[in-house]
Order: structure tokens, then sequence, then C-alpha cells
């Protein structure tokens, strides 16, 4: 806090008059105004009288409670702690974000937010679990990547990875937590998923690279804006879970209609089947070789080593809808 102070020097003889009225009005002002410290000298002959005069300062204001404020007042005190919400579709999970937030991540200035933005841009890496040589989570590999992120990515994939980190002070203390959850989810998904990446009653909101190796398919026929064809007349059984793939957009109501549907699906599936999303916007590619036209599109895929279409449909269906579709295709 900021302390000003006012010297005044008040004269005696012919204008002590003055000088007292001047004194008095100074006083008022003084006492009226908050967080101000003023001293006020009075001279007695040669000799100088401190006389201090100061308001009590004022009283920090209480944060408001987000149940009564206004989802932009939400998010503008997430922006200005610096704290992701891009995940958070509903009041509730604003809500819950904030109080989070406000745990352990302090409001920032204006400046501080913007030179956090700018220090904080990454290209997000491939999602795939990193395995040494005999196909086991290599951790220091992991640690590594890791600490090469900005405190921002790394708190955003722990919301992503559903990992508290208002509580964590230093970055190695996100690193740490970050690493773990990794390992959690490979250990879970080894005999599930083809990546490593989709967990057992989870929707995995995948990254391309994620999606090519649950699939199947070659990466090189995705270049030429094709997708890998099984082999013709291919009788192998299927050794994997089918897939449910959901290609949405964040801007498309119907397909945030689905968000909770498709994780009660997933949760109902169990390790039946491999239940995944794709952002339409963000991986472009293989969704126009998927030739998707509405949004949300439910496509359904076999279990086979490259995954074929079974079905699809476009439009957004409720958890009952989602079972249904599956169980007319493949018994769960």
């Amino acid at each position: 806090m900021v302390h000003r102070r006012t010297h005044v020097r008040l004269e005696s003889g012919h204008g002590f008059s003055l000088s007292l009225a001047l004194l008095v009005v100074i006083s008022v002002s003084l006492l009226a105004a908050p967080s101000v410290e003023a001293f006020l000298f009075a001279r007695s002959n040669t000799n100088f009288r401190l006389v201090r005069l100061s308001s009590a300062s004022r009283n920090s204001q209480a944060l408001d409670d987000p149940a009564t404020m206004r989802l932009r007042e939400i998010q503008l005190e997430l922006k200005q702690r610096n704290v992701s919400f891009a995940d958070c579709f509903d009041r509730d999970s604003l809500t819950k974000r904030l109080l989070e937030a406000r745990e352990g991540s302090p409001i920032q200035t204006p400046d501080e937010v913007s030179s956090t933005i700018a220090a904080d841009q990454f290209t997000p890496t491939n999602e795939t679990a990193r395995t040494d040589s005999n196909g086991e989570f290599d951790r220091q590999a992991v640690l590594t990547e890791l600490r090469n992120l900005k405190i921002k990515a790394l708190r955003e994939q722990l919301s992503q990875y559903n990992v508290r980190w208002g509580n964590m002070i230093e970055k190695e203390e996100l690193v740490q937590a970050l690493c773990k959850a990794k390992e959690e989810r490979y250990m879970k998904s080894q005999n599930f998923s083809r990546s490593g990446e989709v967990i057992v009653g989870e929707v995995c909101d995948a990254s391309e690279d994620v999606l090519l190796k649950e699939l199947g398919w070659s990466d090189s026929d995705l270049k030429k804006g094709m997708i890998t064809s099984p082999p013709m007349n291919d009788s192998a059984p299927l050794f994997h879970a089918p897939i449910l793939l959901d290609v949405y957009a964040t801007w498309c109501g119907p397909c945030q209609f689905m968000v909770p549907h498709f994780k009660e699906a997933a949760k109902e599936f169990g390790p039946e089947v491999r239940v995944i999303k794709l952002d339409s916007d963000k991986y472009s590619r293989i969704a126009s070789a998927l030739k998707v036209g509405g949004l949300p599109s439910i496509i359904l895929f076999d279990g086979g080593d490259v995954c074929k279409e079974v079905d699809r449909i476009e439009g957004a269906l409720t958890k009952d809808q989602l079972v249904a579709f599956v169980k007319r295709h493949f018994s769960t």
C-alpha cells in the first residue's frame, strides 16, 4: 500500500488565523480520504511540533460469491488469475474452477497477464504415451518433456487429467503430478488402448496421432486424403474393442449437449468399447478424410487391426440412444 505524505508549514504572526483555517480544511480532507497518511507541521517560535493525522486503512473487500456473479464476471476473474476454463461448458464447472483457482492462483495485473500469455504459448506435444525399448512407460523421457513446458501448459494438461493443481506452487510439483497421472493412465489402458491414451470407462478427447493409432490407419494415406482400408476379404478376428467416435466442434450446441451423455455411455460400455471424440476444427485433415458433413457425427468402427467403418449417424444422441446404436452391431 502506498502512503502519501503532505507537509504543511504554518507561519506565526499575522497569518496565523489564515493558517489555522487552512489546517482545519486539510485535516477534514485527510480524514475523509481513505488510505492516506498526512503529517502536519506547526511552528511555535523556532521549533516545529509534529502533528500526525491519519485515517484508517480501507479493509480489503471480500471476494464475490461465485453463486451471485455473472458468467462473464467469473470468466474475467479466471483470466485475471491466468486459469484456463476452455473445458468448462456450464455455470457449475466455471464456479468449481473459480473456487479452485482462488485457493492457489492470485489475481494478476493486466501487464502480468499479457506477459504470461505471451510466455506460455506452446505447441501441443504428441499425447501418445512414451515407452522405452521394452514397451514400458518411459518415466524419464516423460519428465524431460514435461519440464520443457510452460506452467500454463502443465496446468491445462492436469485439468484434462482431472488433477487438482491449486495447491501446487513449484513447477516441479506440477511436472511430477502430471507425469504420475500419465503413468497411471498408461497402466490402466495398456491392454485396452493401442495408443495408451484411451481409458476404460472414459471419453478420450484424442489428437490426430492418437486416433490414427487406435484405428490402425497410416499417416501416409491420410496425407493423400485417404483412409487406410483393411485387406480385401479380411476375415481375421477382431482383437480390439470397437471404437465409438464423436466428431464435434466447441462452438456446436448439440455437440455440447452430448458431452454428459457420451460420458455416461462410456461408463456403461466399460472395456467393451473405446469411446473417443475428435475436435473437427483442430484436426480438420482427418475430419475431412472421414467425410464429416454435419455435427456432431457419431461413427462406429470395428476392432480390426485396420479398423473399418460400420455405421454412422448425425445429430445429438442421448446416452440410451448411443448404447442402442452400438448394440445394433456389437453385443456389449
